[in-house]
């Protein structure tokens, strides 16, 4: 069984965390007591496949906090994907790297071997990327809001880790900066994708084949989807609403 080395992505603030969990720092926000960071630090070790973590933050941002036993500082940039870039120059490794958001607590072992298994089962891909069925999302979580996308094989919500080559990371800076600003708006990513995308887009008849084929030209490196059984890789907290599910569930 292959060990990975893991990126906890936790640049970000979310202002409206701050009278809710009483910080900003969304890693360090606490549901039922306990950090978010810690549950996930425990889903990634429960996995059995680490082999190093380091958690990419702000150092001003953790200060006066205690870091789960073994896990490894680095700064965070000014964005994710030189965020990643910088981790991926500490680790000094070539190999694959999983990256794992910070704001995904419900997220366990099960889940991350899932992913990795399935990862694992179509070789020759530089980045993979979970997409999770409408469906497993709503029957795990009934109550959550999710964006969906509808293409040939179904419904799907992404998820918030990835796997990827290191290697490709620094030559893919660039294009990455520039698809990571227009992460909320689809309208644009399709439109950086062809007139041939967008018209399969809205006739519902883009595949997830089209997606990889069409995407892997765009960023220079072959990407692969996979499709993930569990819905806790792409329940994030991104609003309070989100908050009361996982503090339900966590519950």
């Amino acid at each position: 069984m292959e060990k990975y080395n893991v990126v906890i992505l936790a640049g970000g603030r979310c202002p409206w965390l701050k009278e809710a969990a009483g910080t900003d720092v969304r890693c360090l926000a606490k549901i039922n007591g306990k950090r978010m960071l810690d549950y996930i630090v425990e889903a990634i070790r429960e996995s059995g496949r680490v082999k190093r973590i380091l958690l990419a933050i702000s150092a001003d941002a953790i200060v006066g906090e205690e870091l789960p036993a073994g896990v490894e500082l680095c700064e965070a940039a000014q964005d994710l994907p030189s965020t990643a870039d910088k981790a991926v120059a500490k680790l000094n490794y070539n190999g694959k790297v999983l990256f794992v958001c910070d704001d995904i607590p419900m997220l366990h072992g099960a889940a991350i071997n899932d992913f990795l298994d399935k990862c694992e089962a179509r070789p020759g891909g530089n980045s993979y990327y979970p997409l999770i069925p409408k469906e497993v999302c709503e029957a795990a979580f009934p109550q959550a809001k999710r964006t969906y996308a509808k293409i040939k094989e179904g419904c799907f919500t992404g998820g918030n880790i990835m796997m990827m080559d290191a290697e490709v990371i620094p030559a893919a800076l660039a294009k990455g900066q520039e698809i990571f600003a227009k992460r909320k708006k689809p309208a644009e990513l399709v439109r950086m994708l062809g007139i041939g995308f967008i018209l399969k887009f809205l006739f519902r008849c883009l595949s997830l084949d089209d997606i990889e084929k069409r995407g892997s030209l765009v960023v220079g490196f072959e990407g692969r989807a996979v499709i993930s059984s569990y819905a806790e890789i792409g329940m994030d907290i991104d609003k309070p609403a989100d908050l009361e599910v996982a503090q339900k569930y966590l519950g």
